[in-house]
């Protein structure tokens, strides 16, 4: 049971092998009072879903290096968790990725961090803090 009067932060992993736009992007969601953590390949984010149980949203890029990429990772996600929000960014694949993950959103690059909190918070139907 959660104690209400110290509410459980949304926690955001987010999944992206450019280090400048992870770096940019985990500052704008901590600075949102989102609770980051942070992966420069599909493998390794594979690694932290298998032994974290509290991942609440999956911000993950297509293009990484590695044996997974964000479509496997996004599958991968809604297998271990079918409420996990799951936002897929690219700024080389387009939109179409049906059957990736439901309820998933496409978000191509460049975009602005504001766009992709105001998603997280409007997906996760809740409060960052």
């Amino acid at each position: 049971m959660i104690d209400a009067s110290h509410p459980q932060r949304t926690v955001v992993l987010v999944v992206e092998d450019d280090p400048m736009v992870r770096a940019m992007a985990v500052d704008a969601l901590e600075d949102d009072g989102f609770e980051v953590i942070e992966a420069a390949t599909g493998d390794h984010a594979l690694a932290i879903l298998q032994r974290r149980t509290n991942i609440d949203v999956l911000l993950t890029d297509v293009e990484m290096p590695g044996s997974a990429d964000g479509f496997q990772l996004a599958r991968s996600a809604r297998e271990m968790d079918p409420q996990m929000v799951i936002i897929v960014v690219s700024g080389g694949v387009r939109s179409g990725f049906s059957g990736m993950a439901p309820d998933a959103r496409f978000v191509p690059k460049p975009y602005a961090m504001s766009r992709i909190v105001g998603m997280i918070h409007e997906m996760a139907g809740r409060s960052p803090q």
